[in-house]
């Protein structure tokens, strides 16, 4: 039984978990060994449980009835899952019944070992602290090198910052995702992006060529580029549904340890980076619901709101 710091952080500084506290590891077949390596991190907390269900197919998929009743009755939530299920009723409710919910999909054994996991979650706080204070207001505007030129509004909503740490009934978090996200207000976002860095999907990952997103009314109206954009493209026109080509959540990377891996809760907190989420945006106070919520990265961006840069290039100038 080998013990990761990693592990330990996620128990003693991402959830500050107490002794007597009733925590959950939920987990499916293909990511057990992670969920196993949790729960042997926990030894000295007797009222651990874990509880397994099948590998789902996509991010934002509810999880089997079981699960939803014993996150219900959960004080910590620690979710080492293949696919993320944050997008989801299931946690929404546990978290609105005051459960410390953290989200661990799409682990890896490098991701014990070294990466985001190790950075300090505590130190982050102040600069995501700054970051949220400037990162409201009306018009958002994010730029690249590669031709992305997007606007949205974002009036009268309020920033989500993703500090790493769930340490409050009803948090949730998702380590080492740390981030600073906001949704655009419905139909309101236009123009063009380029995705260059990574869509984390088991049949995407890092973006060897980019992905082209033209972008009218919050809603992806045309996919191009290569192989990945195909793959992308069917795997959103599958649902048959026009939700899930909606765009919501605008996030920025704020993780100095993380680098783009293909892994999702890596390359979404990855400083120097911005992401869209598409699909299901209930969870950036949005309405669109939908069974599918994937993360789009670019590089090198150059956000602004209402004319103030935050990041130019991909570096932080708040």
């Amino acid at each position: 039984m080998k013990k990761y710091k990693a592990c330990e952080t996620l128990l003693n500084v991402c959830a500050q978990c107490k002794k007597d506290e009733k925590i959950l590891i939920i987990t499916d077949p293909d990511a057990y060994p992670i969920a196993k390596a949790l729960w042997d991190a926990a030894e000295d907390y007797p009222e651990r449980s874990m509880i397994m269900m099948p590998t789902q197919t996509t991010h934002g998929q509810e999880p089997t009835a079981l699960v939803a009743a014993a996150m219900m009755a959960a004080d910590v939530i620690f979710r080492p899952t293949t696919f993320s299920i944050s997008s989801t009723d299931a946690k929404r409710n546990a978290c609105a019944n005051g459960a410390r919910d953290l989200n661990c999909s799409d682990y890896d054994q490098r991701m014990l070992e070294s990466g985001g996991l190790y950075a300090d979650f505590e130190g982050m706080g102040p600069v995501m602290d700054r970051v949220a204070k400037v990162f409201q207001g009306d018009t958002v505007r994010i730029t690249t090198p590669l031709g992305t030129d997007i606007t949205a509004n974002i009036t009268g909503r309020i920033n989500l910052p993703q500090y790493g740490r769930s340490i409050v009934p009803g948090q949730s978090s998702s380590p080492p995702d740390i981030e600073c996200a906001i949704g655009a207000n419905d139909g309101t976002m236009e123009g063009v992006a380029f995705i260059d860095g990574s869509i984390p999907h088991p049949l995407l990952g890092l973006i060897k060529e980019p992905i082209r997103f033209d972008i009218k009314g919050s809603k992806i109206v045309k996919i191009s580029g290569g192989e990945q954009a195909e793959i992308f493209k069917k795997l959103l026109e599958d649902y048959h549904m026009p939700e899930v080509f909606h765009i919501g959540e605008i996030g920025i990377g704020m993780n100095p340890a993380c680098d783009l891996t293909g892994r999702m809760l890596e390359d979404e907190g990855c400083a120097g980076t911005v992401h869209f989420g598409v699909g299901d945006d209930r969870g950036f106070a949005g309405t669109n619901s939908c069974p599918v919520h994937l993360d789009c990265v670019f590089r090198k961006p150059t956000l602004s709101v209402d004319g103030t840069v935050i990041l130019k290039d991909g570096e932080l100038v708040v």
